[in-house]
């Protein structure tokens, strides 16, 4: 029987399609400061789960009109 390995990070694609937004949005979260993400290699861009999280919690809240 396998054990099941965490999930340690996402990409930008991933996050996207996990969180519901587009991957513009995150790109843009990571331009502007507000997603920290992770260099791995020249090409290949990571985001933490924790700060992934973190990012999601930090959006404003929507409240009901």
């Amino acid at each position: 029987m396998e054990t099941a390995i965490p999930r340690l990070s996402f990409t930008p694609a991933e996050l996207a399609h996990s969180a519901g937004v587009g991957r513009t949005r995150v790109f843009e979260a990571i331009r502007d400061g507000e997603l920290e993400a992770r260099k791995a290699g020249s090409r290949t861009t990571i985001i933490e789960v924790d700060e992934a999280k973190r990012w999601i919690q930090s959006l404003p809240k929507r409240v009901a009109a």
